[in-house]
């Protein structure tokens, strides 16, 4: 835990684009990313995970979960997302990559209403999952299936969630150019990614992973909050 908030702080760090694309292409520092990816990503894991069993055996979960230390960045960034884009809160929003606990999908419906469904390839990442959402009396709003993109063929939804950590994006984005070019090009789609000096955590998401595919609005984030949210339709 300590070196995640020295990761933090070193991802918050007041620099502007152009120079921290310098700091993070220089060649020693370049040589360790993937190890420091690879970290940040196994602390989530695990942290989520641990999160996850202390919401589902309290008395009191939506506690236990408002008193996490990242649910006032969680709440920033969904407001953030819905503000821009209101007409979310009428749609079902499929989420690929929900984890054990589907934050995103608990505010949303929380904050504003909004209908979802969480896809997760770990099965136990979707028994904690259901779980969470059940003891949080969410399960009529909320459905966790198990799946990746594939499933969204065989799945309900008006717009599509990418999560930051959901993997490989080139094919997650393959495969919603196909299902769009079949059914309505105009859904909405919006990821999750890392810019600036806060792509030390993870690789952002590159123009070659989301091929044909045109940005609508960039939503960079503030404070403490670490993603930037894109919004994003098909190209014509």
């Amino acid at each position: 835990y300590c070196l995640y908030q020295l990761l933090d702080d070193l991802a918050h760090m007041g620099a502007g684009e152009h120079l921290a694309a310098l700091i993070l292409e220089e060649e020693e520092i370049k040589s360790v990313l993937p190890v420091i990816r690879a970290y940040y990503a196994a602390f989530f894991s695990i942290h989520e995970e641990r999160l996850a069993r202390e919401v589902v055996g309290a008395d009191d979960p939506w506690e236990i979960l408002s008193n996490f230390p990242l649910y006032p960045r969680y709440e920033a960034l969904i407001k953030g997302q819905m503000e821009w884009m209101p007409a979310l809160s009428q749609m079902r929003v499929a989420f690929i990559g929900c984890g054990p606990v589907p934050m995103s999908l608990i505010l949303m419906n929380r904050l504003f209403g909004t209908r979802s469904l969480g896809l997760e390839a770990s099965r136990k990442s979707v028994q904690l999952a259901r779980a969470v959402v059940q003891s949080l009396g969410l399960e009529s709003h909320i459905e966790i299936i198990h799946g990746d993109d594939f499933m969204l063929k065989d799945v309900d939804w008006d717009a599509v969630l990418v999560a930051a950590l959901a993997e490989p994006k080139e094919r997650i984005f393959g495969n919603l150019r196909t299902l769009l070019a079949e059914r309505n090009r105009h859904v909405p789609i919006i990821y999750r990614t890392y810019t600036g000096m806060r792509a030390v955590l993870y690789e952002p998401v590159s123009p070659t992973d989301t091929k044909g595919f045109r940005i609508v609005k960039k939503i960079f984030p503030t404070g403490r909050v670490n993603n930037t949210t894109i919004f994003a339709q098909l190209e014509e």
